[in-house]
């Protein structure tokens, strides 16, 4: 039998195997980065849920387990297999939906123009009709991309086709998760369709465009019932194969929704006339202008997704005398008025009980939290703002039973912030998406004037591992921080140091760790020469290790 120092030894090994005890992004293999389930069931402790727009619980805990959530209330017992995760003055929203993303998708292949290519009349492909094609099938996951959408706390994402035409194909659904998983949530729920051409060919213009997509719509009509004609009279000439078609005949039926790019108020009246003309289900996307369209909408209940890039003010300060020009103090007062207006524009959607969503297309991320708080600040109600991030996009995609909101039953999509929504300090601490857990503490803990912050890495014999530590003053007096991978799986843990002294020359310090097994003890010691930091790292008097630090000059207090 082991005795009581080899079990300790024992466990501290595979411990270190993972991590080291020190926080290494580039290397963990555990819940903070949604490399890997430690377990697969959680806790949320004490916090303040939000589970849905206009409902607020505090102190409350939640239970997810295999991607689901299973328990949400007051003094839940937490499942013998759970890992907590400590809500204390955590706020937790249902994850965020964003309609109509290109992120990762790619442009089909599409074929080489014939010798005796007609220019009037193509074949469909060539003239960017080509509705059958699936973003599905052009959309590669990229963990880069997808990562900094979900630090802003989206999880679910319907990604739209790339192409250039009128018809570039059908959405999907797709869920920001692990990277290895199949993150495919839905295929083909909607039809994208935008005012485009393909230079040179039919249709050329947006006229054209308008007449090209009757044509296809009656000929869709018409097919189906030649289709079901057939099938019942084989003495009726069999119908062709046209693939096309076949992809609109769901939106002539109402099976499926028409999704319109409306880039603009011009193209959200064509969009309308195109509806008026041959009844569908419609859906605006990335609608930006047009308040006066806003009572017809209503009435034909059609779908409206709002655009979360506002447009610039490039005219609150205005010019230079000598660039002023005729009729400046006019052109002024309009360019402030058309800024203005496109901030109160959701707020007007609200006035009238329209429910939108919103869509992250053309935005940068870093203006999304700002551009949001903008909106509030412009009459658009926090509820609303947030419902409009969560249950009503799910409502658009049909997905409500599964997502939009934080339920027994439901996905294990959640947002968790430091402070609320809408808060001037609040900030994505993690992000729960599919059950899997991303961490983002770090990254976003507050950095103050005059804090020292060091980069850090330690020689290990399973390689380097990186972190960082934090210095702060408080009452002339310096403390400190170190965050590590905590070995019983519940994520990132930052505690407190112990025995600080930070000298111009010098550094030590030390802290605890508790494993299953045991609270080891860590000590750190070394030498300070200008920004660069040589010691060792000595654990709970069995291991040693080298350590290297690097201050940083001049923290980012914008997180950019």
């Amino acid at each position: 039998m082991k005795s009581k120092k080899q079990l300790i030894l024992s466990n501290f090994a595979v411990f270190f195997a993972c991590m080291l005890l020190i926080l290494g992004p580039a290397r963990a293999q555990s819940d903070r980065n949604g490399d890997r389930r430690v377990t697969s069931s959680y806790f949320i402790s004490n916090a303040t849920v939000i589970p849905t727009a206009g409902k607020i619980h505090r102190n409350y805990d939640i239970v997810f387990k295999d991607g689901i959530i299973t328990q949400i209330g007051k003094n839940l017992t937490v499942p013998k297999d759970s890992k907590e995760i400590k809500g204390e003055s955590l706020f937790v929203y249902p994850g965020f939906i964003d309609l109509g993303n290109q992120l990762g998708v790619q442009p089909p292949e599409l074929p080489d123009r014939p010798g005796d290519f007609d220019t009037s009349n193509p074949i469909p492909e060539l003239a960017g009709i080509h509705p059958q094609f699936s973003s599905a099938d052009h959309y590669k996951f990229s963990e880069s991309d997808e990562n900094e959408m979900r630090k802003l706390g989206f999880t679910i994402a319907q990604k739209i086709p790339v192409g250039n035409g009128m018809l570039p194909g059908t959405t999907t659904i797709v869920i920001y998760g692990h990277e290895k998983n199949n993150n495919l949530l839905k295929e083909d729920k909607s039809l994208y369709f935008q005012f485009n051409t393909v230079g040179g060919v039919y249709p050329h213009t947006k006229l054209a465009v308008m007449a090209k997509w009757r044509d296809l719509f009656q000929n869709a009509v018409l097919y189906q019932e030649h289709t079901a004609i057939y099938e019942k009279n084989k003495l009726v000439k069999r119908v062709t194969t046209d693939p096309v078609l076949e992809a609109l005949i769901p939106v002539t039926q109402n099976q499926k929704t028409l999704l319109v790019a409306g880039r603009n108020e011009l193209d959200v009246r064509r969009a309308l006339k195109m509806q008026e003309d041959n009844n569908f289900k419609l859906i605006l996307l990335g609608v930006n202008e047009g308040p006066e369209l806003i009572p017809i909408l209503k009435s034909k209940q059609v779908g409206v997704i709002l655009k979360l890039a506002l447009t610039d003010d490039n005219f609150l300060e205005g010019l230079e005398g000598e660039e002023q020009g005729k009729d400046y103090e006019e052109r002024l007062k309009k360019g402030q008025e058309a800024y203005l207006e496109s901030l109160r524009l959701a707020s007007k959607y609200e006035k009238e009980g329209i429910p939108f969503a919103f869509t992250s297309l053309d935005l940068d991320k870093k203006d999304f939290f700002s551009n949001l708080k903008l909106m509030v600040s412009n009459g658009l109600s926090k509820d609303v703002a947030l419902a409009a991030l969560t249950s009503n996009p799910a409502k658009l995609l049909g997905i409500e039973s599964i997502s939009g909101s934080i339920a027994p039953g439901k996905m294990a999509n959640m947002v968790i912030m430091t402070d609320s929504l809408f808060s001037k300090d609040g900030k994505v601490s993690m992000v729960v998406s599919d059950g899997y857990l991303f961490d983002y503490t770090e990254e976003n803990s507050p950095e103050k004037p005059g804090n020292q912050v060091w980069t850090y890495a330690a020689e290990t014999p399973v390689g380097q591992s990186k972190g960082s530590w934090e210095f702060f003053k408080k009452n002339e007096q310096w403390n400190g921080t170190v965050s590590y991978d905590s070995p019983k799986g519940t994520g990132i843990k930052k505690t407190k140091m112990e025995n600080l002294e930070l000298k111009d020359d010098s550094l030590s310090f030390s802290f605890k760790v508790e494993t299953e097994e045991a609270v080891l003890d860590v000590t750190v010691t070394g030498t300070i020469n200008e920004n660069k930091f040589d010691g060792s790292m000595d654990i709970s008097g069995y291991n040693q290790f080298t350590v290297q630090a690097t201050k940083k000059e001049k923290p980012n207090n914008n997180h950019e």
